[in-house]
């Protein structure tokens, strides 16, 4: 398994890119131009048959593909790292697993990356650790195969995104902000590199009335809102005293799938007294003729095939 570090070029015209995201599967076809085509899980649909059937109707025929982690399939942990060189880190840390994560290491397989020598003002070497069951990795392999796709990398959610706000090209440090229905992570990035992860307890459903559904995020909720509040401006300020790298620039705040969430971002930007942007990927990035916007579901798809320049 191959984390993306840096754009590999490649013949290929198109490469696919599958988010895995709570047992539903979320795909993006992109080719030199931006997304051309886009695929969603039913809302009562699990696995991958959809995607399957899917692929057989669009006769694609073999074509790289990247796959991102379902979130709740591995752990990322922050830990200490030992004084070895990059290349060896994953190995000198599979050893910790079972202290990582009090279990067996038999199934278990751990990818590591650095974080780079200026966190927590060089007085510290710390890695991220993602752990994840072999088998798991191996079901997506197979399946792979199965459907006659070359796999190129399997990746995680917090270095697809990654990709996605390199190609942006932001000058300054920025936070990535995604409510789900249930739950919520921030993603903090600087240079080009990850330096901070915290996950949400609470989504959009707890943010928003019961009655609006479907309709506008509001943040009637005020506990709950003030709760969204807290958690960024903590994270916010870890990365600035805790890692000392200053102030986060920007949070930007991915699209969800089924709500809007206009109304949350002009109070938000209010009590963390940073600029807050909903993450729009259309003009960048949307090529598709059907109207089918690029909310947050597909943004890990697509950050994995970003690690490829693709040819014209």
């Amino acid at each position: 398994m191959r984390w993306p570090w840096q754009k590999k070029s490649s013949n290929y015209t198109y490469c696919l890119g599958i988010e895995l995201n709570h047992g539903k599967a979320f795909a993006v076809l992109r080719d030199a131009t931006g997304v051309v085509d886009s695929y969603a899980s039913e809302q009562d649909e699990e696995g991958l048959q959809g995607l399957s059937q899917w692929l057989a109707s669009k006769r694609y025929g073999r074509i790289p593909v990247t796959v991102c982690l379902d979130q709740s399939r591995y752990e990322l942990q922050l830990v200490d790292a030992p004084p070895v060189a990059d290349d060896e880190l994953s190995d000198a840390l599979g050893f910790r697993i079972r202290d990582l994560i009090g279990e067996s290491a038999v199934n278990k397989l751990l990818q590591a990356f650095p974080l780079p020598g200026d966190a927590y003002r060089g007085r510290m070497s710390m890695a991220f650790a993602a752990i994840a069951d072999r088998d798991y990795l191996r079901d997506i392999v197979k399946w792979c195969r199965d459907e006659n796709l070359e796999l190129q990398t399997m990746t995680i959610d917090e270095l697809s995104l990654l990709n996605l706000v390199a190609a942006l090209e932001p000058e300054t440090s920025v936070g990535v902000l995604r409510l789900e229905p249930k739950e919520g992570m921030i993603y903090l990035y600087q240079d080009g590199a990850l330096y901070f992860t915290r996950h949400l307890n609470f989504g959009t459903d707890d943010l928003m009335p019961e009655e609006a559904q479907v309709g506008d995020f509001t943040l009637e909720n005020s506990s709950r809102g003030d709760m969204l509040t807290l958690e960024v401006q903590r994270s916010m300020d870890y990365f600035e005293s805790q890692l000392g790298l200053g102030s986060i620039g920007q949070l930007w705040v991915l699209p969800p799938d089924t709500v809007t969430i206009d109304n949350v971002l002009i109070e938000l930007e209010g009590n963390v007294n940073t600029p807050v942007r909903l993450l729009s990927l259309e003009t960048a990035f949307n090529r598709q003729l059907t109207e089918s916007p690029l909310t947050a579901s597909y943004a890990a798809a697509l950050g994995g095939t970003l690690s490829y320049e693709l040819a014209n």
